[in-house]
This record gives structure tokens, C-alpha cells and sequence, in this order.
């Protein structure tokens, strides 16, 4: 068949089947997963397709981790409850997964068969990762990925993939080139070059190509240049740039490129090969392993002095397998440690791991404040890192979200009611960095039941949700319209008419329609100045 007919079908087939999952209030990305699923059974298989989709799934990852390095500092990794709760985490994963699985092999079930305890270690160090491309896609879908959980699920991410390229290193045949020793000064200068060339580089489509040398020339082809994963020199690059002014709108500029290129990730996946009941039954037993993860990481983050429900949402969303897990597998495959109908298992691990945890961290606020007398057990009465406020200090004016709409905001109605107003945001730097210059900012989380009936808000006249992201906001309102006897009014901002129309079933005074509405400020504010 001619390629241009086979990619009409797999960008159709992908489209509907994303829009039907969106229509089932399930993310998208599900929908791309039975794609390769579909396309499986309509006989379109990975070999004639190989011509593009590996090309966008390898262009996806790439700038989904360079996207993660404009958001991630190193300082970050270095906190105990990251780097601790990542290593053990996968030390005690490996044990008690390939525990089992070397376990099973004793009573030839399946596909777990003959399984050595090499085989066996294997299979549970793959099964110990969680997946970097659908814990960001569902912190981004909730709004979530610069909060304090978020961050440290993705600090918590990148250690596990640092450990797999060391692992991929030490596994190969190929040593690293001697060049590796002057990797350090190359990245010293790379860092200050792309710097001064991302100033220069302006605001329109310089800046999208910037975005793809750094990622896949200066960071990808230099890092495999010298015998490291690709991958790993686009997550670096990014990290270098994180300080940069222009960091935020680089970010920005790359991720609508970004989540094109990985619905190609998403289908190959479902494209590993069509499964045996042999497969499924494997699948089944192994994906208990998930929810075990899961628990395991709501337990390590509970000896550090994080709340339990930062550590529940952060552990909820690192609840599944991950894409490395499968290029772990593969490696081992490659070393004939396993078979290779493994990688079709964990391709279906993965897939299934996907399917259960989506669904449970949409719902993820809902679910917490269901079982939240339970979860909160794990607390232990320490001064929390991430305590919120519970005395609005008697302000009348509250702004929630205090980034690009939400300061401006904040700065406006402080001028007009000077000592009247305090801003609050669940990014602990943006906050510092606004208490340094001296603004009345505080830290703390709106999506959050506990904050709203823990705070007192006699004082309120006015709450405006300032955030920039309509799930954020969303998720804020819901958690205002539980209150009872509510008096302070309430604003939000809206980008687009179906958001407004949601927030329009909400008890809500105002609705600012940030994109018609930001004409009409423009032309009062020019006569003014007449």
C-alpha cells in the first residue's frame, strides 16, 4: 500500500479514536494507545509504517524531555525526598517483583517459564520505572506539572531515567568514545552560547527552530556522539536553559510541537504485536505491581516532612510502566537474558497500566477527598515543607495564581487597596522569589479541600482565579462551590467560549474573557491617556 495512504489512515484512525476517548471523559492519549491496537488488526503493521512513526516517536520523547529540562533544576534532584524515594523505591520494586516472578517460574505458568533469577531481576528492574511521557501528560491535563507534587514526581522520573542510561551504558557492547571526558567543558559552553543565541533568536519562528537544534543537535547528536542515550542530551540541554528569560516562552513555543510527535509514541506501543492469552494472563498477574509502586512510593515519601497529600498525588501519578522499561527489556533481550515475547508483555503492561491509572489521576482531587481520613493517617504532625497558610493576615482581596495573568492582577489591585490583598500560588520558587521582592504572596495549593477548610475567609470580598490553565481553574471552582455560606465574590479567567460555558454552571460573578476582552482594555486604556 502507498505510504501516503497508510499515514491517511493511522492520522485518521488516530484522530477518532482520540476523540472518543476525549467524548468518555478519558485523556486522549488512550485513545492513541487502541490505535495501535486497531491498526494491529486491520493488518497495518510497525514495518510498513516503520518509514515515520518511530521518526515522530523518537522526535516526542526528545522534546518531551527537553521540555522537562526547562522546568527542572539540579537542585531539585539533589532533595532527599526525590533522589531517596526514586532509588529505593526501584531497589525495593526489583526485589519484590523479581522476587515473584523467579517465584512463578517454578511452576511452569505461561510465559514465566524457565525463567532464571537474571531473567527474573530483569523483569523487575524494567517493571520499576514509571513512564516520564504519560506522568507529564497527566500533570500537564490537570494543570499540575509546576506544582510542589509534580515536581517532585518529575525529579523522581528523571532519577529513574539517569539510572536507566547507566544501565544501557554498562549493558552495551559499546564503550563510550574517549570524547565523554570533555563533555563537561563542552556543556559549560554550550550553556552560555545557546544562551546568548535564545536572546537573539526573537519571538516568532527562529525561536521554534532554536528549540529543535538544542534539543536534537546540541544535545541529542552530541550526547550520542560520544556514547551516551540521546534522550539524555535533550533532557540537559533543556536543564541548562531553565534560568534563561526566554525559558518560559521557549517552553511554551515546543510543547504544541511536542504533543504531536508523541501520539506516534502512543501508537507504537499498541503496535508491539498482537498478544497471546498467554500474554494477557502474564499481563494480568504483573499489573498488581502497579498499585504495589504506587503504595510503595506513598510509603518512603511519608519519612519526609511532606504532606500526605502531596505525597499521595505524586504517588498516584507514578502508578504505572514506563516506555524505558521497554528499551531496559529490549537490552536484555539483545543479551538473550529473556525472550523477546517479553517486550510484547510489557508493551501490554504498559498499555494496561495506562488504561487503569488514567481514569484514577483525572479523578485524582475526587478520589483524595473521598478517602482523605484514611490517607491523612500517614502525617505525622512535623512542620510540613508544604504547609499552607490558614490566616489570610485579614486581606479582602485574593488572587490564586501568581504567574503571567495572576501578578499583573495582583500588583493592579494592590495599588488600589494597598495591604488588602495576598496572592497565592502552589509554586514554592515563583512564591519565594515574590516574597523576596516583598509582595504579600503565600504558598499554597486552591485545588486543595484542606486549604478552604482550613483558612479563614470572613474577611473575602473578592477571589480571582488567575491561573492561565482551565483545569486548574476549574479544579479550584469546584472546591469554592463546596463552601457554605460563600459571601466574597469570585472572577475567572476564560480563553475560550466552551470554557466560559462551563464555568458559566458555576456559581461565578465573573467571567473574563481574556481573548475578547483584552481589545477592549487596550482601547480604555488609550483614552485615558487623550
Amino acid at each position: 500500500m502507498n505510504h501516503i495512504y497508510i499515514d491517511a489512515i493511522w492520522l485518521s484512525v488516530a484522530f477518532l479514536c482520540g476523540l472518543v476517548a476525549m467524548r468518555l471523559n478519558m485523556p486522549a492519549l488512550i485513545g492513541f494507545l487502541i490505535t495501535g491496537i486497531v491498526l494491529n488488526f486491520l493488518g497495518i503493521k510497525d514495518g510498513e509504517i516503520s518509514s515515520i512513526l518511530p521518526v515522530l516517536s523518537d522526535l516526542g520523547v526528545m522534546l518531551l524531555l527537553f521540555t522537562i529540562g526547562l522546568k527542572i533544576k539540579v537542585k531539585q534532584l539533589i532533595k532527599p525526598e526525590v533522589w531517596v524515594t526514586a532509588s529505593a523505591n526501584m531497589i525495593l520494586s526489583i526485589i519484590a517483583i523479581g522476587s515473584f516472578v523467579f517465584l512463578m517460574s517454578f511452576f511452569s505458568i505461561s510465559y514465566f517459564t524457565g525463567l532464571d533469577i537474571k531473567a527474573s531481576l530483569l523483569i523487575g528492574f524494567a517493571l520499576s520505572f514509571s513512564s516520564t511521557v504519560f506522568v507529564i501528560k497527566i500533570l500537564e491535563d490537570r494543570g499540575e506539572l509546576t506544582s510542589y507534587h509534580g515536581k517532585i514526581a518529575v525529579g523522581i522520573l528523571v532519577i529513574q531515567d539517569i539510572i536507566a542510561v547507566i544501565f544501557l551504558t554498562a549493558s552495551s557492547q559499546q564503550m563510550p568514545s574517549i570524547w565523554i571526558f570533555g563533555l563537561p567543558i563542552y556543556l559549560y559552553l554550550a550553556r552560555h552560547v545557546l544562551g546568548y543565541i535564545l536572546k537573539q533568536s526573537g519571538h516568532g519562528e527562529l525561536l521554534t527552530v532554536f528549540g529543535f537544534f538544542a534539543t536534537f543537535v546540541s544535545g541529542a547528536v552530541v550526547f550520542k556522539f560520544v556514547g551516551l542515550k540521546p534522550d539524555l542530551g535533550a533532557l540537559v540541554m533543556g536543564m541548562l536553559l531553565v534560568d534563561h528569560k526566554k525559558a518560559e516562552e521557549l517552553y511554551d513555543r515546543m510543547m504544541n510541537y511536542k504533543d504531536f510527535f508523541l501520539i506516534a509514541f502512543f501508537i507504537s506501543i499498541g503496535l508491539q504485536g498482537i498478544p497471546t492469552l498467554g500474554m494477557v494472563f502474564a499481563t494480568l498477574v504483573l499489573l498488581v505491581f502497579a498499585l504495589f509502586k504506587g503504595g510503595l512510593f506513598l510509603f518512603l515519601m511519608s519519612f519526609f516532612n511532606i504532606r500526605a497529600r502531596t505525597s499521595f498525588l505524586a504517588s498516584i501519578g507514578l502508578s504505572n510502566f514506563s516506555e524505558f522499561g521497554l528499551i531496559v527489556m529490549y537490552a536484555g533481550v539483545s543479551l538473550g537474558w529473556v525472550g523477546s515475547e517479553w517486550l510484547t508483555i510489557l508493551a501490554l503492561l504498559m498499555s494496561f497500566s495506562f488504561f487503569v491509572s488514567s481514569p484514577v489521576n483525572a479523578n485524582a482531587h475526587r478520589i483524595f477527598d473521598r478517602f482523605k481520613s484514611f490517607i491523612l493517617l500517614i502525617n505525622k504532625g512535623k512542620n510540613y515543607i508544604d504547609s499552607e497558610i490558614t490566616d489570610l493576615g485579614g486581606a479582602e482581596y485574593l488572587v490564586v495564581g501568581m504567574g503571567s495573568i495572576g501578578l499583573p492582577a495582583f500588583k493592579h489591585l494592590d495599588e488600589v487597596y494597598p495591604g488588602k490583598v495576598i496572592g497565592i500560588d502552589y509554586n514554592l520558587e515563583r512564591i519565594k522569589k515574590q516574597q523576596d521582592q516583598g509582595l504579600n504572596a503565600a504558598w499554597g495549593d486552591a485545588t486543595n479541600n484542606l486549604f478552604w477548610t482550613g483558612v479563614n475567609f470572613d474577611n473575602l470580598k473578592m477571589v480571582l482565579l488567575g491561573t492561565s490553565d482551565f483545569k486548574t481553574n476549574y479544579n479550584v471552582l469546584f472546591e469554592i462551590n463546596k463552601l457554605q455560606n460563600r459571601k466574597f465574590k469570585l472572577g475567572v479567567i476564560s480563553h475560550y467560549d466552551d470554557e466560559a460555558a462551563q464555568f458559566s454552571l458555576h456559581a461565578v460573578d465573573l467571567i473574563y474573557d481574556y481573548k475578547s476582552s483584552i481589545g477592549g482594555d487596550f482601547a480604555e486604556k488609550a483614552i485615558l491617556t487623550m
